[in-house]
């Protein structure tokens, strides 16, 4: 206080006009312009080299080591098809000064897409990481623990952790390797091939501590809730695509998905639950080309979806009922999640195909704001479409400071793994 008191004293003139202004403002309904967000880019930079393909897979998963010295990685021999059965990718660390791939252990479980969902356990962040496998024709997935070299496997696969690492969302994914190669696994086997919505699979939370899973909500369910909009759905096999815990770990987000009859477009919708079964929720109706999503926080989600029939687009839409709010400044689809504090969208998209081209974007989720971060070469057109496209699939390390691609080196046409050093004013 004294230091306060002694700053008024000597400068009551200045003191006196800015509360006189500051009153004055309030009176007329005005308020002093608050400063727009900006974000710079420092450094972009190719942390993967060599001879073979290195990149992560799904977007929106950290793949960084709590020290942030590593990021976890793929590695292949080949870019160009999806795998066959029995051709296994490398998992491993890449040392993010030296650039240099440390091999620890594979998997016989990985598409271009969405690799083997790896992801960091929440509970030893420097030591443990999950990840999907094959093992003697059953899907499965694996602890492993990288001080130790030991692989503990769990007899499921994982889709996705909650952010305390206590729990797993689980889905069918036989299921999917039938329905939608892209993000398949080749030789697994979907357990109901002649049922278009079975009562015994879809989704379903795993207990990591225990082991234990349950079924939260069956295919049959999803059908049931559907059928009263759109009846139609009884000839249509579903599948579960995507599945996310909110970052409270109280809601389960999920993707029920059909073929259109008679073509390749997909018919897609977004529910909610939670992770108990009860309170099943239809955010986006089945049939709103839903394509990716990230958690703002319980009750707000980034998506793009066809919001009009123009075109996708990111839409922030509301697990609680609230109005949506476009992003009109965002008119594609894009892998979409945001930062740890809510403030910030990341994104990729914009396509270019003359020259191949792709971009990150990061959005301010107020304002709208938008920030082309970098535009990578792609190298050839092959790579923006496809099944074994190299979508850029953005992820954003905790601290904000860089965000992970996987793209395409120039000069190699080898898919590598890109980071981006971002400073924000």
């Amino acid at each position: 206080m004294v230091v306060m008191n002694s700053f008024f004293l000597k400068n009551r003139n200045v003191t006196f006009v800015a509360v006189a202004l500051l009153i004055l403002m309030g009176m007329l309904g005005t308020s002093l312009p608050l400063k727009e967000p900006s974000v710079r880019v420092k450094r972009v930079k190719m942390v993967t080299r060599g001879t073979k393909n290195h990149f992560f897979g799904y977007y929106g998963i950290n793949v960084w080591n709590k020290a942030r010295t590593h990021i976890l990685a793929l590695e292949t021999s080949f870019n160009d098809r999806l795998p066959k059965q029995g051709e296994t990718a490398t998992i491993g660390l890449v040392n993010l000064n030296t650039s240099v791939f440390e091999p620890l252990t594979t998997t016989n479980a990985w598409n271009q897409q969405q690799g083997c969902m790896l992801a960091w356990n929440p509970q030893k962040p420097n030591a443990e990481f999950y990840f999907n496998d094959v093992v003697d024709g059953q899907l499965v997935s694996v602890k492993y623990n990288i001080r130790k070299k030991r692989r503990t496997v769990l007899p499921y696969p994982l889709s996705g952790l909650s952010h305390d690492g206590r729990y797993a969302v689980s889905m069918s994914y036989g299921r999917i390797s039938r329905l939608r190669k892209v993000v398949s696994y080749p030789g697994t086997v979907d357990p109901n091939p002649g049922e278009a919505h079975p009562a015994n699979d879809g989704i379903y939370v795993v207990d990591l501590e225990t082991g234990n899973r349950k079924l939260i909500v069956s295919f049959k369910r999803m059908a049931d809730t559907i059928r009263k909009r759109t009846p139609e759905i009884d000839d249509r096999p579903m599948w579960v695509e995507h599945a996310e815990f909110s970052r409270s770990g109280k809601r389960i987000l999920f993707l029920p998905r059909t073929w259109r009859p008679n073509s390749r477009d997909l018919e897609t919708g977004l529910f909610t639950v939670n992770p108990d079964g009860t309170d099943l929720r239809v955010v986006v109706p089945y049939g709103g080309d839903v394509s990716h999503f990230g958690w703002r926080n319980d009750e707000e989600i980034i998506l793009s979806y066809r919001f009009t029939p123009k075109s996708r687009q990111h839409v922030m839409v509301n697990n609680a009922g609230r109005p949506f709010i476009p992003f009109n400044n965002l008119m594609w689809d894009g892998h979409c999640s945001f930062t740890g504090d809510g403030k910030w969208i990341l994104t990729d998209g914009n396509k270019t195909s003359n020259p191949p081209a792709n971009s990150v974007w990061l959005v301010h989720a107020t304002s709208q704001a938008d920030f082309q971060l970098h535009t990578f070469d792609m190298a050839e057109s092959r790579f923006l479409s496809g099944d074994a496209r190299c979508d850029l699939h953005p992820r954003i390390s905790d601290d904000n400071r860089m965000v992970c691609v996987d793209a395409i080196d120039p000069e190699t046409h080898l898919r590598q793994i890109f980071m981006i050093d971002l400073v924000f004013h």
